[in-house]
């Protein structure tokens, strides 16, 4: 097996950008595929596999193209590697903490290519279940790009999770009810719906309403399953039929929201017309 020093051969501008409890990421420009993101997992196991599995199937133009995956001896013990396309943006996390709001008609722009993403997500009988700011880009055209499968799942094949498990994989303060209660047979695009909702309201309010003013995990989990996002008026939204759609998303149960994707895009074409944006902000 060849060593990761090998695979450097062909990078140049080798950069950390992140490390987490799976696996450690680089910034690199490749010989051959240019601009590209380099994933180091510190074992294979089979969640590590699955989300390889599931960025391999896909070909989403929102989402990055794997180019080439493998293994190399990396610290002294085997690697799964993969190298995928690195997207020119900014993440949304910073932009947020720059305190970079959206206009009404950003937000809706937002909005409607997360729930394009989640359509594809549904023909595949995926469920992404980490939509954040932290796993989005915006490019320089205002184009979304949505990053990491690692907690995704694949309806309809067998779970990673233990049934017994008290809490499912989950990002606090993103993650529908259901999702960290591990009501497995509960969760399908709702969640995803749940979460791109949360992200919205949060681009336009500054703010996660579940997270603000929490002081722990268990407490934004509570208060995810008991407060209700406090409804404000956004230049433009002159019957707060937006605002109402984000509620719906936002419901704690999967049925009080959209049944699917296809549906939330329907009642988001319905709020747009009656939007009255001035010609500054368009």
């Amino acid at each position: 097996m060849r060593d990761f020093k090998e695979l450097e051969k062909k990078l140049s501008d080798l950069q950390q950008i992140a490390r987490g409890g799976q696996k450690v990421v680089y910034s690199a420009t490749h010989l051959k595929y240019g601009s590209v993101v380099v994933k180091l997992f510190f074992k294979t196991d089979a969640r590590s596999q699955r989300e390889i599995a599931i960025n391999t199937e896909i070909d989403f133009d929102c989402v990055p193209k794997i180019y080439e995956t493998g293994h190399v001896t990396y610290t002294d013990a085997e690697t799964l590697y993969v190298i995928e396309q690195r997207i020119a943006g900014e993440e949304l996390r910073k932009r947020l903490e720059q305190g970079k709001l959206f206009t009404l008609q950003e937000a809706a722009d937002f909005l409607t290519q997360g729930l394009n993403f989640i359509v594809e997500l549904e023909k595949k009988k995926i469920v992404h279940r980490d939509i954040k700011p932290e796993n989005i880009i915006i490019s320089a055209n205002n184009k979304v790009y949505f990053l990491d499968f690692g907690i995704a799942r694949i309806i309809g094949v067998p779970s990673l999770t233990k049934t017994e498990a008290l809490m499912g994989p989950h990002t606090p303060g993103y993650a529908a009810p259901e999702q960290f209660n591990n009501l497995k047979s509960d969760i399908d695009s709702r969640a995803d719906l749940f979460s791109i909702g949360v992200v919205t309201y949060e681009c336009l309010s500054g703010e996660n309403p579940f997270r603000k003013g929490a002081v722990s995990h268990l407490d934004i989990l509570q208060r995810t399953e008991t407060i209700t996002p406090v409804s404000f008026r956004i230049i433009g939204d002159t019957q707060q039929q937006f605002m109402g759609l984000l509620s719906s998303l936002m419901g704690k149960f999967p049925s009080r929201r959209p049944r699917n994707a296809t549906q939330a895009l329907n009642w988001l074409s319905a709020a747009k017309s009656t939007f009255q944006i001035a010609e500054t902000e368009q």
